[in-house]
């Protein structure tokens, strides 16, 4: 992955995916938290570094039981993370939230070039590599098999046909149009990239 990807990514992918410092419940009911982070079962939410308001840090048995009450709250899953924010009493700093939102990234960039089509990735113009990482990441990074005619385009470099093969569905999902809106603009950047170390992808406006 290239540098500018890397740290553009936050900055890019926040508009898209929302961004707490709380723990919440996604659609499907799993505990989360920073941007779209997994942190269920509990283990995963125990590995970070969770705080009170008053910036003290929280034990193990805080960290479980905030888990707990917001696990069992089965009408978070369809209120959003504002309305977990109302009862959650835990929080992470911004340098945490940073350090986990990257691993995921770093994790995904791994699964992402083993596979075939992608194999290519390192090669890609810069936003051609944000376009799938946005895509991994929406979609999960083994999606490259569920998406045979963009694979294929991609592989071979023609990042035009990419383009128009990489919408996700937006059934159930409206919000996803916008990010589809910001992959395509990033393969069609890279389509036409005159410097491949250039990232000129930016979220479209709501």
């Amino acid at each position: 992955m290239q540098a500018v990807v890397r740290n553009a990514w936050r900055r890019f992918n926040e508009p898209l995916e929302g961004l707490t410092s709380w723990m919440y419940l996604d659609i499907k009911g799993f505990v989360t938290t920073g941007m779209g982070n997994l942190i269920d079962p509990v283990p995963a939410a125990l590995a970070l570094t969770w705080h009170d308001a008053d910036g003290m840090r929280a034990s193990p048995a805080e960290v479980e039981a905030e888990w707990t009450s917001i696990k069992t709250n089965v009408a978070l899953a369809h209120e959003g993370a504002q309305a977990a924010r109302a009862v959650a009493t835990l929080h992470l700093e911004d340098a945490d939230i940073d350090g986990l939102i990257l691993a995921k990234l770093d994790r995904d960039e791994t699964v992402l070039k083993a596979f075939a089509g992608f194999a290519q990735f390192d090669t890609w113009p810069a936003d051609a590599q944000l376009g799938l990482l946005s895509m991994g990441w929406a979609l999960g990074p083994g999606f490259g098999r569920k998406f045979p005619h963009f694979a294929q385009a991609i592989a071979a470099g023609d990042f035009t046909t990419a383009a128009g093969d990489c919408a996700i569905s937006a059934v159930g999902n409206p919000s996803v149009v916008r990010r589809n809106a910001a992959n395509r603009q990033a393969f069609l950047f890279a389509a036409n990239a005159s410097d491949p170390t250039v990232l000129r992808s930016r979220v479209p406006p709501l």
